[in-house]
C-alpha cells in the first residue's frame, strides 16, 4: 500500500527540469506489472495475523532484468504452525509465475516474527538481520494480500521510534529530529559497508563488481533517503512539528511517518528536490546518474559481466567506468544537496548527522 506526499513526485520532477529519464520511466513501469503478476499469484493467502511482504528492486520501482524478489512473510500474532505452511505456499507460488528466488543470505524467502523487529532496537539481540529487515521494512516494502499485519508493524515499529526518544518529545533543542531513527539508519549504512568487505574476503570476490555498483547506488539511496525521512519531521510537516512541541503529543508525527515512507526511496528523493527548490544542476546528477545505473543494470550482458569481474580488472575496465563515472556524479549530487544547495538541510546534516 502506497501513500503519495504529491501525486506522482518523480513525474513532476521531470516536469520541472523538462527531461524524463527513460530506464527509471521503464523500470517503475516494470515494477508495478510484476507487481500486479504478484498479486494475481498470492491469491487465496489470506491471514489476519501474517502478510507477503516484499523488498528490493520491486518495492523501490526499479526492476530491471536479472532482478529477483526478496520476501518474507510477516508474522503479526500467536505462533501457529500454519504460518511455515503459508510460508511455503508463497515461494511455490513465486516460483510457478517464474520469479526468481532470493539470494542465499537467509534474510529473505522465510518468516519474519514482529516481535524482534518491534522489541528488539539496540542491544546485543539485535542483529544484523533484524536490523536489515526493519529498516528495509520502512523504507523499501510492498504487501500483497491481506496487508493489514504489514501496515500494523510498520506503526508499531515508527511508534517506538518516536516514543522512546525522550529529546526528540521532551528536549529543548529548535530543531526536531527523530535521532533514535537517524542513528538506526547510519549503523545500518556503515553495517552494509563493513559487510561489503566481509563478503568480498568470504567470496573471494565473486560478484564483487555488481555489489559495488549497488552499494554506491541504491544502498546509498536507501541512507540518504532514510536521513531525510528523518528530517522531513523539521522540514516538510510544521502542522505535526508545531502538535509535537505544544502538546508533546505524538500522534501527528506519527501519521506523518506512516504516509511518508509510504513512498519508494527515489520518490522521497523527488520530494525533498521539489519542496526544498534544489538546484537544477543537483537534480540532474542525482537523476540521470540513476537512469544510468538502471540503465546499467537493465543489461544482463553488462550485469553478468559485472558479477564475473576479477579484482586485478578493476582498474582498465571499461564497464567498472561507467560504474565509477555515475557513482561519482550521484555522491557529487548528494553533496550538493545535502550541504550546498539549501541552508536548513545543510545544518540539520552537520548537527544530527555528522555528530
Amino acid at each position: 500500500m502506497r501513500v503519495a506526499a504529491l501525486s506522482d513526485p518523480i513525474l513532476l520532477l521531470q516536469k520541472r527540469v523538462g527531461l524524463e529519464w527513460p530506464s527509471i520511466n521503464k523500470a517503475r513501469k516494470r515494477a508495478a506489472e510484476a507487481s500486479n503478476r504478484i498479486q494475481q499469484a498470492m491469491r487465496g493467502i489470506s491471514s489476519k495475523d501474517a502478510s507477503v511482504v516484499t523488498f528490493g528492486s520491486l518495492a523501490r520501482r526499479e526492476w530491471t532484468a536479472g532482478s529477483d524478489v526478496d520476501w518474507t512473510l510477516l508474522i503479526d500474532g500467536q505462533a501457529d504452525p500454519e504460518h511455515l505452511r503459508m510460508a511455503q505456499d508463497v515461494a511455490a507460488r513465486l516460483k510457478k509465475a517464474k520469479f526468481g528466488e532470493p539470494g542465499v543470505t537467509g534474510i529473505f524467502g522465510n518468516m519474519t516474527f514482529s516481535h524482534d523487529l518491534v522489541q528488539k532496537i539496540g542491544g546485543r539481540e539485535d542483529t544484523n538481520e533484524n536490523t536489515t529487515r526493519r529498516i528495509l521494512l520502512l523504507q523499501e516494502s510492498e504487501s500483497f494480500g491481506k496487508t493489514e499485519a504489514h501496515q500494523r508493524v510498520l506503526r508499531l515499529i515508527i511508534s517506538r521510534y518516536l516514543n522512546d526518544d525522550w529529546g526528540f518529545i521532551y528536549g529543548r533543542l529548535p530543531m526536531k529530529v527523530l535521532r533514535f531513527l537517524l542513528n538506526d539508519f547510519v549503523r545500518y549504512w556503515r553495517t552494509l559497508t563493513v559487510d561489503f568487505v566481509e563478503k568480498q574476503r568470504g567470496q573471494a570476490g565473486q560478484g564483487w563488481g555488481l555489489r559495488n555498483a549497488k552499494l554506491r547506488m541504491s544502498r546509498k539511496l536507501i541512507f540518504a533517503t532514510g536521513m531525510l525521512t528523518c528530517f522531513s519531521c523539521e522540514l516538510l510537516n510544521p502542522k505535526a512539528r508545531k502538535e509535537l512541541v505544544e502538546r508533546k503529543t505524538t500522534f501527528a508525527m506519527e501519521e506523518h511517518l506512516m504516509n511518508f515512507v509510504g513512498n519508494t526511496p527515489l520518490e522521497i528523493l523527488a520530494i525533498f528536490l521539489l519542496e526544498l527548490k534544489i538546484k537544477q544542476k543537483t537534480i540532474l546528477k542525482l537523476f540521470s546518474s540513476y537512469d544510468s545505473f538502471l540503465a546499467l543494470l537493465n543489461s544482463m550482458k553488462k550485469r553478468n559481466h559485472l558479477k564475473s569481474l576479477q579484482p586485478d580488472q578493476i582498474r582498465t575496465d571499461p564497464v567498472f567506468d561507467e560504474v565509477r563515472i555515475f557513482a561519482r556524479e550521484f555522491q557529487d549530487g548528494l553533496t550538493s544537496l545535502f550541504f550546498r544547495d539549501n541552508e536548513e538541510l545543510r545544518k540539520l546534516t552537520i548537527f544530527f548527522g555528522v555528530f
